[in-house]
């Protein structure tokens, strides 16, 4: 794949990591796009669509030594979850699925995607994605998925979760915070996002993705910075904690394509003990996921 630094990308000779990740590691965080002559963009998402099909991904997981995984459905192709559904179905209790919200969801389709491996629905508060949602579908949505165990997976700024902090405490489902809450590592862990988050974590139904390190670090690789912040959220909530690469890295930015096995490196630098690394890794995705043994 040529490098596109407006789209992001990965690096496709993924270095085997001296880190060995343990049985049942899970990558909470990828996306799969294409082969667009079978799964095609959608025409308002053409400019930041590259190919990154599902082969890619497994033969980077299998360098890892990832045997798990959650697809969360790009925004590339839009509400056809074609490309995701077939991922889940060839690789059946390996991999389970993150829906876009989709205002046209009925609830036989729900039970479809239940059924198929779904397990949350996704949100974008972005202002480049559409902005905040609307608080009433938002709350909707976490009443109808609540009673399948699904959870709501919210991508926003960390200063929204300070905006929008009642409207959090509200939603009946739970909630995963994305790419740890996008926190600016040069405030450290005194800043107001990142103690909120803490309480929310202890309140015992909310969970955070340390994932997308490359996007938020102000610092070169190993981003000591953010995997500070990181190293401080698994140790105030070691049960609500996961982990994920996520791959192929859109948006990335200037820096370069990111080797998925130089980040799996630095996983014990935030999850210093082999206890720590299970739950973060294993238990943990098992228990918001569904995984069975």
């Amino acid at each position: 794949m040529a490098w596109d630094a407006d789209k992001g990308g990965w690096d496709p000779d993924t270095k085997v990591p001296r880190f060995e990740l343990p049985p049942g590691a899970t990558d909470c965080h990828v996306h799969i796009y294409g082969p667009a002559s079978r799964f095609p963009f959608v025409k308002e998402r053409l400019h930041r669509a590259f190919e990154a099909p599902k082969e890619s991904l497994c033969a980077m997981h299998a360098r890892l030594g990832v045997e798990r995984c959650v697809v969360v459905h790009g925004v590339t192709h839009g509400f056809d979850l074609s490309v995701t559904l077939d991922a889940l179905f060839r690789a059946a209790g390996r991999t389970r699925a993150v829906a876009p919200a989709d205002p046209a969801m009925d609830d036989r389709r729900l039970s479809e995607l239940d059924a198929a491996g779904f397990r949350g629905v996704r949100f974008n508060f972005m202002p480049r994605l559409g902005g905040p949602p609307d608080p009433a579908a938002l709350r909707r949505t976490a009443e109808r998925i609540a009673p399948l165990g699904w959870h709501l997976v919210l991508h926003l700024d960390a200063d929204d979760v300070l905006v929008h902090r009642d409207l959090l405490r509200s939603l009946a489902a739970p909630i995963l915070f994305d790419h740890i809450l996008r926190l600016d590592p040069s405030r450290g862990t005194g800043q107001a996002p990142f103690l909120a988050l803490v309480e929310f974590l202890r309140e015992g139904r909310v969970w955070v993705k340390l994932a997308a390190f490359e996007k938020f670090s102000k610092e070169a690789y190993p981003f000591r910075d953010i995997c500070g912040l990181a190293a401080a959220l698994v140790e105030a909530a070691p049960d609500r904690v996961v982990w994920g690469t996520d791959w192929p890295h859109p948006d990335v930015g200037a820096g370069g394509p990111t080797n998925d096995g130089d980040l799996a490196d630095l996983i014990p630098s935030f999850a210093p003990t082999p206890e720590l690394r299970r739950k973060l890794l294993v238990d943990n995705p098992a228990r918001l996921y569904g995984f069975g043994p």
